[in-house]
């Protein structure tokens, strides 16, 4: 019998990853936390969990804080983050101290059963490899424009902040959809920032 825990503020999600799971995998026990108290007693109870999916956004305490306070109890904890984050930033720290994984809630349910599973067989998963993110090189120009529609600016503004043409602007953000491999002006923010470029 597999044991995982679930440590995660919003009871909706947690009852509903806990179907998703329990259905999508045999042999599963899951058990759910709401913050660090919680997440302590029931390691108390049931000290051998396979898997800890923890959310690094908590309501009284951050995923960090909790993952330390077990920590403090338990020497190694095999703890994947499952969170709404994509910084760049909380990939990195987490993958430095030890995550086994990080998954976005935003991923549909066989990419959340995929990655529970590689994790279970003692594998990492994360959304790329963070050390060899594409080398991306941006003109002056285009850094600008990329920094101005970060901002959430529509094309005459960015065109009147930089002088610039309306055809000219737009000639950029399609070579910035192309060069990050996107559709949206959303989707170019995500990406731009994820790969650190603004």
């Amino acid at each position: 019998m597999v044991s995982i825990l679930i440590i995660d503020d919003h009871q909706v999600y947690l009852d509903g990853l806990e179907m998703i799971i329990s259905a999508s995998i045999s042999d599963i026990q899951v058990y759910k936390a709401y913050d660090i108290q919680s997440a302590l007693e029931c390691m108390k109870l049931n000290p051998h969990m396979d898997l800890i999916l923890l959310d690094l956004n908590l309501a009284s305490d951050s995923g960090l804080q909790v993952w330390q306070s077990l920590l403090e109890s338990y020497d190694s904890l095999p703890v994947a983050i499952l969170t709404a984050s994509e910084r760049p930033q909380d990939i990195h720290e987490c993958k430095n101290k030890g995550a086994l994984g990080f998954i976005n809630k935003s991923c549909d349910n066989a990419s959340l059963i995929k990655a529970i599973k590689d994790m279970l067989e003692g594998n990492l998963y994360f959304p790329y490899n963070i050390d060899k993110a594409p080398q991306i090189k941006l003109t002056p120009r285009q850094q600008e424009v990329l920094n101005l529609l970060a901002e959430g600016l529509p094309n005459k503004t960015i065109c009147s902040r930089l002088s610039m043409s309306e055809a000219t602007v737009k000639t950029h953000l399609r070579t910035l959809f192309s060069l990050l491999d996107v559709n949206t002006r959303t989707q170019c923010v995500n990406v731009a920032i994820k790969y650190e470029l603004i």
